[in-house]
């Protein structure tokens, strides 16, 4: 009796350890929804649990923590670095594995949040394409005049003055918005060379309240920075993806639905073969309830799209 006894713990033992877990990492800005999605997915699967097993701060220490086999689910409220896609490359064989799960904020300051252009108040002009934003942006790009943008009269000879956060940081890697710009504007191509560059001040103002305020001091400057930055004497400019197409202000409405081109959005990062609980996981995080977590949480994301959400769940049915 007492061996069937010894037999049946062990056999109990063996059977919780080798019990699936999800295990996922934080990061600042995702730590209420994940714990958020967490919770959820293991009230309905306590057989395959899901648990935060690594505070991160960035997103960063989750992806490290992804490539040592740590976790499952890494958090990444940006896209990944450039020096990040060659590593996960390395790692394991194939392309990242980075689904859409949300989209950033409207206009919260920090965070991920959309972005918008300013001009300065003076400036007639109140709309641009991303492709004219491309060739304003870009090294040897095609527009360098206000004038070559239709403004007539003593703005037609006048040189655009880029306000811009610094391009690329100490470690190499470039500030996240503007990781953001090169996948959104700029694919291929590098920044103009005379870029008016901040950074942020210690103790002091941030570089996207400096480019503000820079576009307010000189009514022939153009910048990018989030809509909670806005200052007197600038604007912000509708955007349009390309003349073809409709301009979109930047409104909650405009981002919530991703008519505005520059919402921002809100992924997870998988290995390149994630499991069956994983995959399950991601599933409740893109099903209605780990939606209705998004809106809410405090970081002010919005849910995907219904149209959106179904084509992330097909983007994982296609992974291996």
């Amino acid at each position: 009796m007492k061996s069937r006894l010894v037999f049946a713990l062990s056999t109990l033992v063996v059977l919780r350890a080798s019990a699936a877990e999800v295990a996922c990492a934080n990061a600042d800005s995702m730590a209420g929804l994940m714990d958020a999605w967490t919770r959820g997915f293991t009230t309905l699967h306590a057989d395959t649990p899901a648990r935060v097993t690594l505070q991160a701060k960035f997103s960063a220490d989750a992806f490290d923590a992804l490539l040592r086999g740590e976790v499952q689910v890494a958090p990444f409220s940006r896209e990944l670095f450039p020096t990040e896609r060659t590593r996960y490359l390395a790692k394991f064989g194939g392309e990242p594995v980075l689904v859409p799960i949300a989209t950033g904020s409207r206009d919260t300051k920090g965070g991920t949040h959309a972005i918008a252009i300013f001009v300065n108040e003076k400036n007639p002009l109140t709309r641009l394409t991303l492709t004219q934003l491309r060739e304003i942006f870009a090294r040897n790009g095609r527009i360098s005049t206000w004038g070559q943008l239709g403004l007539t009269g003593d703005w037609t000879e006048k040189t655009i003055a880029v306000q811009s956060m610094t391009v690329r940081r100490d470690t190499g890697n470039p500030p996240g918005i503007v990781n953001f710009l090169e996948h959104a504007l700029l694919p291929g191509r590098a920044w103009r060379t005379d870029l008016h560059e901040h950074v942020d001040v210690p103790g002091g103002p941030q570089a996207l309240d400096l480019i503000v305020r820079a576009v307010a001091a000189d009514e022939f400057a153009i910048g990018y920075s989030g809509f909670a930055y806005a200052q007197p004497r600038t604007k912000t400019l509708a955007l349009a993806v390309d003349e073809h197409s409709p301009f979109f202000a930047g409104s909650v409405g405009d981002v919530a639905r991703r008519d505005y081109p520059l919402a921002r959005t809100i992924y997870v990062c998988l290995d390149r073969a994630p499991d069956a609980a994983t995959r399950a996981f991601i599933s409740y995080v893109l099903g209605p309830e780990g939606q209705a977590a998004i809106a809410a949480d405090t970081e002010n994301f919005f849910p995907l799209p219904a149209a959106l959400c179904a084509a992330a769940r097909e983007q994982l049915k296609s992974v291996p």
